[in-house]
């Protein structure tokens, strides 16, 4: 087990404090992930990558420490509108000051840790809608219903804030 720490804690510090903002809980979210590893590690298949099994872990103990802690943060109330197709309303265009990325980090804090964890996994770690799915045991239709609403919420959040 210490080799498998030592391999995947940083990773997985990562995607937790990704999903956590703060880091101490990042922290106890991995480190209860690789206790859950240890006491479930009889259903981990030796054919299969240890990794995403263990990222699936590591996603649900953050979620669970967010839910506990009360970190849910109320979805706003009423539709979410449709950006613009204006380019330069697109922040992604701007990713290249350390102010934007300040402004990125912020937003995705106001995220409900859901929301949080559907983003990192699917542009952190570049998992696709059904694997994302999969690992939150929940139908991908939901799964896109918080994709749209998280990326609607991050795109108007950054350009009120441009």
């Amino acid at each position: 087990m210490a080799v498998l720490v030592r391999q995947y804690q940083q990773r997985a510090l990562r995607v937790a404090a990704l999903i956590l903002p703060d880091p101490m809980q990042a922290e106890d979210a991995v480190q209860a992930a690789f206790i859950r590893a240890w006491t479930y590690r009889k259903t981990f298949r030796p054919d299969s990558a240890f990794w995403p099994w263990f990222r699936q872990l590591v996603v649900h103990e953050a979620l669970r420490l967010a839910r506990r802690e009360g970190r849910e943060i109320p979805a706003e109330s009423g539709p979410v509108e449709e950006a613009g197709g204006d380019p330069d309303s697109d922040p992604s265009h701007h990713l290249d000051s350390q102010e934007t990325i300040q402004r990125l980090a912020q937003a995705l804090e106001r995220l409900s840790p859901i929301q949080r964890a559907i983003i990192v996994l699917r542009y952190y770690e570049g998992l696709s809608e059904e694997e994302i799915a999969r690992a939150l045991g929940c139908a991908v239709g939901t799964l896109k219903r918080h994709l749209h609403e998280a990326r609607q919420r991050l795109r108007r959040w950054l350009s009120d804030r441009a």
